[in-house]
């Protein structure tokens, strides 16, 4: 987490939400991500989507079972539904987004196991490293 951290703080210096994520199996990482969405002018450029697409990318699949995704924040509904897509066994993130997050808010789409085409809901631990986490909030 403190990786993501340190991610976040680079999401900032090109003026994006301080937001930092990675995928890591069997204790490596094989993606890491920026939000980049004020940067790339491009909506879908979420650091856990970017995070997501690297590691796609390394391991020349979209399925990434057996896979943790770690980030500074909650994922949002789009995110959510990529980390569904993808088989993403567990999602680690520090400070909840009640409003648009995929756990917390009125609609879980990260973890609510009713949707039937979908893969089983990641095991999602929360509050990790959160008052670091909520610090880079109050800095936006």
């Amino acid at each position: 987490m403190r990786r993501c951290l340190d991610l976040a703080r680079r999401a900032a210096v090109s003026g994006d939400i301080w937001v930092g994520s990675l995928i890591v199996l069997k204790g490596q990482i094989i993606g890491e991500g920026t939000e980049r969405v004020k940067a790339e002018n491009d909506l879908a450029a979420h650091a856990e989507i970017e995070a997501i697409e690297a590691a796609c990318r390394k391991l020349a699949s979209q399925n990434l079972e057996g896979c943790s995704l770690y980030t500074t924040a909650e994922p949002c509904f789009m995110c959510s539904q990529l980390i569904r897509q993808t088989r993403i066994s567990q999602v680690i993130f520090g400070r909840r987004v009640p409003d648009i997050g995929g756990v917390t808010s009125r609609f879980p789409i990260l973890t609510d196991a009713s949707f039937e085409k979908w893969s089983p809901p990641p095991v999602v631990v929360a509050g990790i490293l959160v008052a670091e986490c909520e610090q880079l909030l109050q800095k936006i």
